[in-house]
């Protein structure tokens, strides 16, 4: 019988509770996800301003490399091309001009737009209308004006 006691002995070390205060409560746990959440809603915005900014710079950058390629345009030509697309395709009224093909990126702005174009009197007008793709705004909807253009409001 004492055989039969060991057993039961064996059998209620096996079965008591676990002690184990390894883990984390709830309540930590939940402190920990409130801190992480403070903390996005502190860095999301300004993850999101710099990522407008990137899109206005892109897209002034763009309108930068335009305004060369208008320069270029008027000294082999004598004249300020009728459409952008000069970029692009060949322009049969001058013959001087190459196009290239590979600059059809330069067609959109950062927010897939196409940029606003129009020759006026001795110069041309050259923007974007901004995030909003409608004319006006404020901050980052703003239109963009080329630094070269007649009609620039900047």
């Amino acid at each position: 019988m004492k055989n039969l006691f060991k057993s039961q002995d064996s059998l209620s070390t096996i079965s008591t509770p676990l002690n184990n205060t390894k883990g984390f409560s709830l309540g930590e746990i939940m402190i920990v996800l409130v801190i992480i959440g403070g903390i996005m809603a502190i860095v999301l915005p300004k993850i999101q301003d710099g990522q407008k900014k990137s899109q206005v710079n892109n897209t002034k950058m763009k309108m930068t490399e335009i305004t060369t390629k208008i320069s270029e345009y008027y000294a082999e030509c004598s004249k300020y091309p009728t459409t952008l697309a000069f970029i692009t395709d060949d322009d049969a009224s001058c013959k001087n001009w190459t196009s290239n093909p590979k600059l059809k990126h330069l067609l959109k702005d950062a927010w897939g737009s196409d940029f606003q174009y129009g020759t006026a009197g001795n110069g041309y007008n050259l923007s974007s209308l901004g995030a909003d793709k409608k004319a006006g705004g404020t901050s980052f909807d703003k239109d963009l004006y080329s630094d070269e253009s007649v009609g620039s409001e900047e």
